[in-house]
């Protein structure tokens, strides 16, 4: 008898690939709220700055005299900067001179955005017009240290700057809770030291230091502190759609708002989930987020909260751009067991990019990883995952491990979704 398959597009780089999942197997299909994209971009993003959350006007807000940063996000978010950064400059040059205005790309820890990839980030005519530079993590400045311990070093020019704005995409985040807000001063333009104790061994261990999340979370409310410290001013955050459509925009207070974008997209990225899976299939939500496997790390995590122990899960990435830090690799590639990662990390920290080791490591204890991608076998099983040419190998390989009855749950864009276990 001819099993009956579903087919289920998945996202994957630009464009996305078909898996074909055996009907009878599959629990549900995760899927977000899909709200209908703004009439208008310009005029509300432009309305959202004259009339913002718990804010005067931004316009009020400015002097002639000021020197302005604003903090954009870098190429490994779907922030539409290239669409939001136009109004929001035209309304702050109605107050402030061009030449005053100085955008900073908020890469935290990551590689400097060159030419072109500012271009297609920003926008060609924002590169050409506007001082445009790349955070760089060795020039800072102390300001101070959290009440949770965290030494706080920001960008010169952040702490320069007389008026602080910044723009974001509010989506779950892994271990901030969500994106957006506070995120662009910390980690976005914060320094290594400031990362390794924000992002510590205890600091990711602790048990509301998970996707969805705000209250209670320690992390969060140190990036908070921090963004406080560095007198973050007014935030221009959005919420999009699968079709990279903005759905809702939040300015004014940058904390206040953000709390409103995050309660928003908490109803539409919160998806109940009936029981948890034996498989779950996923993955990064193509491009920009799988641009590598370090990026990819949340849509795994995702797929682990839904995933039963001894559970498979697999993940179509891209990974175009490789695996990302070199330091991600060689501290899975050191040890022989995701045990031996986390023992690793807690003996020998500040370490690398410890932080998404000992995320992966987390799930790996729990969890075997097949992964589609581009990357080669050798690397993937450095990272002790399994390498996979398709879903349906996954699938066959995983049904021979769990049986040919094994539960499967698909979470075709992972990090969007903010799984709602019911059980």
């Amino acid at each position: 008898m001819k099993t009956e398959l579903t087919e289920i597009e998945l996202p994957c780089g630009e464009g996305s690939l078909t898996a074909r999942i055996p009907t009878r197997n599959i629990v549900c299909v995760l899927t977000r709220q899909d709200a209908r994209g703004l009439a208008d971009e310009r005029e509300a993003i432009t309305q959202s700055l004259r009339s913002p959350i718990s804010s005067p006007p931004l316009r009020d807000l400015v002097k002639p005299s000021d020197k302005v940063v604003v903090l954009a996000t870098d190429n490994t978010r779907p922030c539409p900067d290239d669409r939001i950064l136009p109004p929001l400059l035209a309304e702050l040059e109605s107050t402030v001179p061009r030449e005053n205005i100085t955008i900073i790309v908020a890469l935290g820890l990551h590689p400097p955005l060159d030419e072109a990839e500012l271009s297609r980030k920003l926008g060609r005519d924002i590169v050409a017009r506007y001082n445009v530079v790349n955070h760089d993590v060795n020039d800072t400045v102390y300001i101070g240290t959290t009440s949770r311990g965290t030494p706080v070093d920001i960008n010169r020019r952040v702490i320069e700057a007389d008026f602080r704005i910044s723009t974001g995409f509010i989506e779950p985040h892994f271990f901030a809770g969500f994106s957006g807000g506070r995120k662009s001063i910390a980690p976005g333009v914060f320094s290594v030291r400031s990362a390794y104790h924000n992002h510590g061994y205890q600091m990711i261990e602790h048990p509301k230091t998970r996707t969805g999340i705000l209250k209670g979370n320690p992390l969060h409310e140190d990036l908070v502190e921090q963004a406080r410290m560095a007198r973050l001013n007014f935030i221009v955050n959005v919420l999009l759609n699968k079709d990279r459509k903005i759905t809702h925009v939040v300015a004014g207070h940058p904390f206040k708002a953000h709390e409103e974008g995050c309660q928003i997209e908490r109803e539409i990225a919160g998806v109940k989930v009936p029981q948890r899976a034996d498989i779950t299939i996923t993955t990064n939500s193509g491009a920009p987020l799988d641009l590598d496997l370090y990026q990819t790390c949340k849509g795994i995590d995702t797929a682990a909260q839904i995933t039963r122990d001894g559970g498979i899960i697999i993940v179509a990435s891209l990974c175009s751009a490789g695996i990302g830090p070199q330091a991600f690799l060689e501290l899975h590639r050191s040890v022989a067991s995701p045990k031996e990662v986390i023992r690793k990390i807690k003996q020998a920290e500040p370490i690398g990019v410890q932080w998404e080791n000992q995320i992966l490591a987390r799930t790996q204890l729990k969890h075997d990883i097949y992964l589609v991608s581009s990357l080669d076998d050798r690397t993937v099983r450095d990272m002790l995952m399994t390498p996979v040419g398709t879903v349906e190998e996954g699938l066959e390989r995983a049904f021979s491990v769990l049986g040919e009855n094994a539960e499967i749950i698909v979470i075709p864009e992972g990090p969007l979704i903010l799984p709602l276990l019911e059980e």
